[in-house]
């Protein structure tokens, strides 16, 4: 995916130290910065810059180090809490099932690998909904009774409680205290104001709600109860074939206005709790599909075009407090080409690059 500069670069170097927004290179080699907007790789970017670590068994020695040298600041590991079906309102915890990153013992021994690396850590519980093959549809959990309300907030308060003791032990730097819970969200506000006063006894770092990005996050009325505004950034960008640079900037243009919105609103920083493309031919129109075990082609220069327009466009937000990329795996369990890791693909040198700098 990346070329080299073309013999103008220099010109058009200059030309954007002068202040000025035509002519530019970016340093992937694409077009530069669409107007309005001066970011680029050699700029800071938001402070908290991470990647989701999804790891089934302990990951290699060189797997954490190499995640610093891209400029990573934060491992964001995600734990889960384990519902039947979303009218189900019993929520079940089990500390040691699931793979590595997701257990107790996992969490503890690689937070204490990323301390040594000046690495910080944030925990990130999931509700998983039914079987691993079923659609997880977490965003319709809710109930027909207040009985059934209250069962389950009182099981969900349990589960995240958990996870915020544990989130004191290894001192991570944010807790999410759910993910995608739309229903919820939006039905019990009060149940989220009183559960994040509940976590702050026991846990004194930031807090947030990661909430969806269709219809959801800007109708949250909960807030100015946490940190950051948390939204799970994967925004339809393009619905043309094969889109170009440019044309998924002004997709992320639309986005960021929205999110600037929300912010102003909210008097909150944002922070996007994932951004996460395919290397697939639907990156850019439906980013959130998955699993991604479909047939369908194999397509990395338009998942690195996707990080190109996002960072960008968005990465000098002055509200932006941050991103995490879904996701990461041990090199021995990469298993789906076309899935999200941006690992050993053009997008990994999209992300040295921003995250890093050159």
């Amino acid at each position: 995916m990346s070329t080299r500069f073309p013999s103008g670069a220099l010109l058009g170097v200059v030309i954007v130290a002068a202040g000025l927004l035509v002519g530019c290179t970016d340093p992937e080699g694409a077009s530069g910065p669409a107007a309005g907007s001066t970011a680029s790789a050699t700029d800071s970017v938001f402070d908290i810059r991470s990647v989701t670590l999804d790891a089934r068994n302990p990951p290699e020695p060189g797997l954490l180090p190499h995640l610093r040298s891209l400029g990573v600041t934060h491992l964001t590991l995600v734990s889960f809490g384990w519902q039947r079906a979303a009218d189900d309102p019993r929520v079940r915890i089990d500390t040691s099932d699931g793979w590595y990153s997701e257990s107790h013992r996992g969490i503890r021994a690689l937070a204490r690998r990323a301390d040594t690396l000046g690495m910080e850590v944030i925990l990130k519980p999931h509700l998983w909904i039914g079987g691993y093959d079923e659609a997880q549809d977490r965003s319709d959990i809710g109930f027909d009774t207040e009985a059934e309300w209250r069962r389950w907030m009182a099981d969900y308060r349990a589960f995240v409680l958990t996870y915020a003791r544990l989130a004191a032990e290894v001192d991570a730097d944010v807790l999410v205290l759910g993910t995608e819970l739309t229903r919820p969200a939006r039905e019990r506000p009060s149940f989220w104001r009183a559960l994040a006063d509940t976590v702050r006894t026991v846990y004194d770092g930031d807090l947030t709600y990661a909430a969806n990005w269709h219809k959801s996050y800007d109708e949250i009325a909960f807030w100015d109860a946490l940190d950051y505004v948390g939204v799970q950034a994967y925004f339809p960008l393009s619905n043309t074939d094969n889109p170009s640079l440019d044309s998924l900037r002004a997709g992320w243009r639309r986005h960021r206005e929205a999110l600037a919105r929300v912010h102003e609103r909210t008097d909150r920083p944002v922070l996007l709790t994932e951004v996460g493309y395919r290397s697939a031919p639907s990156a850019a129109a439906a980013p959130w599909r998955w699993p991604e075990k479909d047939d369908v082609p194999l397509d990395p220069a338009l998942q690195a075009r996707c990080y190109r327009a996002f960072f960008s466009t968005v990465a000098q937000a002055p509200w932006l407090a941050g991103a995490i990329v879904w996701k990461w795996h041990p090199t021995a369990e990469v298993e789906h080409p076309t899935g999200f890791t941006p690992q050993d693909k053009p997008a990994e040198r999209v992300i040295r690059r921003w995250f890093a700098g050159p």
